[in-house]
This record gives C-alpha cells, sequence and structure tokens, in this order.
C-alpha cells in the first residue's frame, strides 16, 4: 500500500477516534415537553440541571435537546414553566434518550370570591411594587446577552419561509424603565450569524424585525401594562394563584378599554388585553401573555425603516414574554410573537421566537446602534453544530 495513503488512512481514522471519544464524553437527552391534558407542545418550558447553570429551553414545538457532560450524570433535571406543575428526572435514568415525551399537568387557578372595585385597587398596588422592585429583582446594570431568533412566515398554498440568526445584544444601563427614546438608545443590537430558507429577493426580505423582540420586553420597555402613569386606562381582574416551584403565583388579567399609541405602542390596535403572573414572594414578572388586534401593522414597523407592502388588515397577534431568574437576578428568557393577517384575498400567518442562550454580566462588550439588514453570509459548519443551551459567563 501507498505510504501517503496509509497516512492518510490512520489520520482519519485518529479524528474519527477522538470525535468518537468527544460523543463518548457528554450526555444527550432530547425529547418534546406537551400538555397532559391537551397534548398540545409546551413553548420555553425549562429544562434545568439543578445545582448548576445547564439547561436547555424547549422550542416553539415543544422540542429540546439537552447536553450535558458526564461529570453531571448523578445530576437531577426539572422541568419548569409557569401554569404547570414541575417534573424532575436523574439523569443517569434518561442519558441517551432520543423520544422523551414529558407531560407537565396544568395547574388549576384558586380563584375565590372579591369585591370588582376593591380588586382592581389591589391588583393595580401589586403592579405598582413590581415596578418599585424592577432595579432589585432584574440585571440592573450593564451586560450582554446572545440568543436563537427564528422569524416565519407563510401564506395560503405557499411554503413556509423561515430565518434563523444568532443575535448579540449590549444593554447600556441593564433594567430601569424610561422613556421610549432612552430605552431605544441603550440597547444595541447585531445579527451573528444567519441562516434562510431562500435568498432575500427584495429590501424587506432582509430586515430582520428584531425590534419587535425587544418591544415585547415588558419589563425593560414602556408602553405596557406595568406603566403606572396609565393605570387608570386598564380593567384588572382576578385570574387566581398557582404554584411554580413551591411559591405563590398571582395571575392577573388585564384589558384596555381605549387602546391608545401610549398603552399599546401602536395607534392602529383596537384591542388590547393579557394577563400577568407576577412572583408574590418577591413581586417580579414570571411571564405575560398579550393579545393585541388591530386594523394594520404600522407601514414603517418598529424596524423604523420605510418599505413599500401591500396594505395588511385584520392583524390578530399574541405575544408570550418569559423571565427566569439565575442566582438572584431575573432576566429574560424567551419571546414568542404569533400574528395572522389578512393581505389583499390571502390570510398570512407570522411567527417570530427568541430564547436568550447566554449571559455575560462581568465583563460586557460594547457595542452600538442596530443592524436592521441582515445580509450575512450563512456559516453552514455553525449550524450544523448548534444547539441551543444556555450558558453564564
Amino acid at each position: 500500500m501507498d505510504k501517503k495513503l496509509l497516512s492518510l488512512i490512520i489520520l482519519l481514522f485518529g479524528i474519527f477516534s477522538t470525535l468518537s471519544a468527544q460523543e463518548d464524553n457528554r450526555i444527550t437527552i432530547k425529547g418534546v415537553v406537551v400538555d397532559a391534558t391537551t397534548g398540545e407542545p409546551i413553548p420555553f418550558a425549562n429544562l434545568g440541571v439543578l445545582g448548576t447553570v445547564a439547561g436547555v429551553a424547549s422550542d416553539m414545538d415543544g422540542n429540546f435537546e439537552l447536553l450535558l457532560p458526564l461529570s453531571l450524570e448523578k445530576y437531577k433535571v426539572r422541568v419548569s414553566v409557569v401554569g404547570y406543575t414541575s417534573y424532575e428526572m436523574n439523569v443517569e435514568d434518561v442519558k441517551g434518550e432520543e423520544n422523551m415525551r414529558i407531560a407537565l399537568k396544568p395547574v388549576t387557578y384558586g380563584i375565590g370570591e372579591v369585591d370588582v372595585y376593591a380588586e382592581s385597587l389591589v391588583y393595580k398596588k401589586m403592579i405598582r411594587q413590581v415596578v418599585e422592585n424592577i432595579g432589585k429583582n432584574y440585571l440592573s446594570k450593564p451586560y450582554n446577552y446572545e440568543g436563537y431568533f427564528e422569524y416565519m412566515t407563510s401564506e395560503e398554498d405557499q411554503p413556509a419561509r423561515t430565518k434563523e440568526a444568532i443575535v448579540e445584544i449590549y444593554d447600556r444601563t441593564g433594567y430601569k424603565r424610561s422613556d421610549v427614546q432612552t430605552a431605544f438608545k441603550d440597547l444595541n443590537y447585531r445579527f451573528r450569524e444567519v441562516r434562510r430558507s431562500e435568498d432575500t429577493g427584495k429590501v424587506s426580505d432582509g430586515l430582520n424585525y428584531f425590534d419587535d423582540i425587544l418591544t415585547a420586553d415588558i419589563i425593560r420597555n414602556t408602553r405596557n401594562v406595568l406603566d403606572i402613569s396609565n393605570a387608570r386606562d386598564y380593567k384588572l381582574k382576578n385570574k387566581g394563584r398557582i404554584l411554580y416551584e413551591g411559591d405563590s403565583v398571582q395571575v392577573i388579567a388585564y384589558e384596555v378599554s381605549e387602546p391608545a399609541l401610549s398603552t399599546s405602542g401602536d395607534a392602529s390596535v383596537t384591542s388590547y388585553s393579557g394577563e400577568i403572573y407576577i412572583h408574590l414572594k418577591d413581586l417580579a414578572v414570571l411571564k405575560n401573555v398579550t393579545y393585541i388586534s388591530a386594523k394594520d401593522f404600522n407601514i414603517l414597523g418598529r424596524n423604523l425603516v420605510a418599505i413599500d407592502l401591500p396594505k395588511q388588515e385584520n392583524v390578530k397577534m399574541t405575544i408570550i414574554t418569559n423571565y427566569k431568574k439565575l442566582n438572584s437576578a431575573y432576566f429574560l428568557s424567551g419571546i414568542t410573537i404569533q400574528y395572522t393577517y389578512k393581505e389583499g384575498e390571502k390570510n398570512k400567518n407570522g411567527r417570530m421566537q427568541y430564547v436568550t442562550t447566554r449571559l455575560n454580566a462581568t465583563n460586557p462588550e460594547v457595542f452600538q446602534g442596530r443592524m436592521y439588514y441582515e445580509d450575512i453570509e450563512t456559516n453552514r459548519d455553525f449550524w450544523e453544530n448548534y444547539t441551543v443551551y444556555f450558558q453564564e459567563d
């Protein structure tokens, strides 16, 4: 046999052996998290290794892939999401599972008899306390966070169009409520990796629409139910209390009687309501769900870039925002935005989802501006090896 050929075979064998050894040094657990009653997938369920920062969040379809080092084999994983009973499992019992189905039982709301007027006053006071405690409960200093972003659109008789990206965000001040202009200047982002299902054909195809994600962070941004100055515009109602990881969570339903730019962030909104989940132990928001109806989309969009789009009518939107606690501070863990609208005679659907995968509050990298057009060459090797997990720097 030719010596060069033999050397090549030996080299390749060494590479394959090294890769195999790396695979043997980690634990893989794959599956889906679903509602035990309906069988529907549960997005943004947290799968965290107790006693560590290792973990992962389920995606919009409830799917997850948890990659762990062998050193965590004797640990437990807790699966938790607001509104459901938590579930724990031993890593060694489920390692190597490829098709786990984790069914979480929904928690029943406990609602007692209340005086409606007094109830509204109580919950307005609670929301005021939430705002007063933001600096104590949430990261309130400059920091970076990085996450996975997916944007999907579809219409009748057409295949879905998708784009994925890794987004790096720099928050110059951390969590504190201020006016819209200040918040806009303090939050910057850039796209590091982008993958699309098809090439861009026009300017609007390349827009990333990530401002919508930032705006849905109701703790960091204004024009939502936490704006004390607009408290009189909101009707608040008790939806009961639930248990989340052993602690009580108050669920408050809210509705704006006459939506306006100051309460919804968009002058075209016709109805604005939702539910906010407040952790009673520290008065922090764990989750917010907002339901919006609008006459049309703002033609400029939150990207502040003028684009020529056909008129979009009868817009229905649901926004779900989740927060997670790491050590002593809460941070944005995930957002999903789903919407439908009519464009001419066509019904169209869209979905955005964002999951935070990394935090850096120790030595954050400072950068300016926002990247509105994500015309970045795809790194195939990156996406072939990418998995969504959370880590702290």
